[in-house]
């Protein structure tokens, strides 16, 4: 779903209502700069255009500054250089089709409706392309569940904006797929602070208890270029002891960038957690966490998938307790589309 502001964003809200991106629609850039079949999946939208003509005229010396595009959409949506590359341009003509031929109505009629009577969507074109390098990592965890005086009982999510390759601010969304109402909620997160070393961060809590699931929850974290996070459960059965929280960091062994999952078990009985891949991989993998115990294991996603990943994990203790992990881990050099 297109990215909207948060609550109360300035300069996003129109008698009440928020504006909000666009729905997704394909854009073609033809330069010697963008040939090659590249995909560039970093959020843009038509302000993206102006945004480019600005950074085009202040790098010729004579800026001009679009004074109508909100701050946040200036966080949230890029001005179109990252499709490009400047440094590798690719001249001279392709082979092109051979235009003596008459063209026949049929043909026409078929150009025109690729399915005539039946009004069929084309197939898409399988296969992977060339990605251009994105500027955010996004990553999200249950962070605890927590139980108060009130009769609620809050999960916590922490979203974050992780590594020095996260230099652009990056979009969330959450959605309540089942047992409560209301949202999605919108966040935007800061990207990496290289000053500091520290990563773009914002937690948030979701009632889960009385007239809200009464404990049981499931809900979905997106973001861009395909992020997904999927936590489902029961804060009041025995999945409420297990977690399952992601992180990034090289492999002992490749030395390069992988998913890593941490697996607690803070109940008093022994459980096994399944990794099981859902997409770009196949296996299964089962780990004995030991009461109060914690058990970490990395996958390789950059040698193996070209830094995509699709993983849920399940734990033996609960049949409704799960957790999702969708991505793609960038490395800060191009890569191959999903």
């Amino acid at each position: 779903p297109p990215p909207a502001a948060p609550a109360g964003t300035a300069g996003e809200f129109y008698n009440g209502t928020n504006i909000g991106l666009g729905f997704r629609v394909p854009m073609i850039i033809a330069s010697p700069w963008t040939r090659g079949g590249w995909v560039d999946s970093r959020v843009y939208d038509h302000t993206s255009v102006i945004r480019f003509l600005e950074t085009w005229t202040a790098a010729l010396g004579t800026p001009a500054v679009c004074p109508n595009i909100s701050a946040w959409r200036r966080q949230v949506c890029g001005d179109l250089t990252g499709a490009f590359d400047f440094a590798n341009p690719v001249y001279g003509l392709p082979a092109l089709p051979d235009t003596s031929a008459t063209i026949s109505q049929a043909t026409a009629n078929t150009m025109i409706n690729p399915s005539p009577g039946t009004n069929a969507m084309p197939v898409q074109e399988a296969g992977t392309k060339p990605a251009r390098a994105l500027p955010y990592q996004p990553n999200a965890w249950v962070d605890r569940i927590e139980y108060n005086a009130n009769n609620q009982i809050l999960l916590w999510l922490d979203l974050a904006n992780q590594g020095p390759q996260a230099t652009a601010w990056a979009h969330y969304s959450v959605h309540a797929n089942a047992y409560r109402s209301g949202g999605p909620w919108q966040y935007t997160v800061a990207p990496h602070n290289a000053a500091t070393g520290t990563d773009g961060s914002t937690s948030d809590f979701f009632n889960i208890g009385a007239n809200y699931g009464n404990g049981q929850y499931d809900l979905t974290v997106l973001g861009p270029n395909r992020f997904l996070r999927r936590f489902a459960g029961n804060a009041t059965t025995a999945g409420k002891a297990a977690e399952a929280s992601t992180s990034y960091a090289p492999a002992p062994d490749t030395g390069k960038q992988a998913l890593w999952f941490k697996l607690t078990n803070t109940g008093t009985s022994a459980v096994t957690f399944t990794v099981t891949s859902n997409n770009y991989r196949t296996g299964t993998w089962t780990y004995q966490v030991a009461p109060g115990a914690t058990v970490s294991d990395y996958f390789n996603a950059v040698t193996i998938a070209h830094g995509w990943y699709d993983f849920t994990v399940t734990v033996s203790s609960d049949a409704a307790w799960s957790r999702r992990a969708t991505g793609h881990i960038e490395t800060g050099a191009a890569g191959v589309s999903g």
